[in-house]
């Protein structure tokens, strides 16, 4: 999904810009009862390729209720590190930063490239251009098919994404996802700001404590209830 590319996937540099990532799921239960959850992010971006990511969601447990939480995330390409911060307990992990292959273009859904001469199951499409937020995307889905009896499904089910992607950006704008199994959640980038970002907030604040680890650990972020 979106949240794989903003700071997770290749590194854009020369593209500075502040926006905010809207993140919905909708799933209905077997019973009809209708779910419907809301995220917000804050990412940013600056000339070299840095991106910040002020991820905000909700705790839920029976202990302690709702409670509304953020988190962090630095990646920095250009000391070639990745940072977790913590707010609640001003905390920040800091771990080497493995960059990605990079991929020419706009990044296929679901990391179908080359899959559709491969999988007679995948079939991408392209769905032209058209203006969001005043900026000109370029459509894709892509539909894969699990045939019937795959997974224990007596019919076959179609997993389709939809995304449309700023070349300008090298970004989508929006992206659904609609799985039968797990509902349908889908991101928007709006507020779009193309001023460069203040260089501090690529930077952990003096008044935080930094631990270290490896590469490949797991991030493990506690919260304070």
């Amino acid at each position: 999904m979106m949240h794989d590319e903003i700071g997770e996937g290749k590194v854009v540099t020369g593209v500075p810009l502040s926006a905010d990532l809207a993140v919905t799921r909708d799933t209905t239960l077997a019973d009809g009862t209708h779910i419907h959850t809301q995220n917000q992010t804050k990412v940013y971006r600056d000339a070299d390729g840095r991106v910040r990511r002020e991820i905000g969601f909700e705790l839920n447990t029976p202990a302690t209720g709702v409670a509304k939480r953020n988190m962090i995330v630095i990646t920095d390409p250009v000391a070639g590190k990745r940072y977790v911060l913590n707010p609640q307990n001003k905390t920040a992990h800091v771990m080497p930063l493995q960059l990605p292959t990079k991929w020419q273009g706009p990044p296929p859904p679901d990391g179908e490239a080359g899959q559709q001469s491969t999988n007679a199951n995948v079939n991408r499409e392209q769905l032209g251009t058209k203006t969001i937020n005043g900026l000109q995307a370029q459509g894709t889905r892509v539909t894969r098919t699990i045939p019937a009896g795959q997974i224990g499904n007596d019919r076959a089910i179609e997993v389709v994404t939809e995304r449309w992607y700023s070349t300008d950006l090298q970004l989508p704008l929006t992206t659904t996802h609609t799985d039968p199994m797990m509902g349908t959640m889908t991101t928007t980038l709006t507020n779009i700001n193309r001023t460069a970002p203040d260089t501090s907030l690529f930077q952990v604040p003096s008044d935080y404590t930094i631990k270290t680890g490896k590469q490949g650990d797991v991030m493990y972020m506690p919260m304070k209830p």
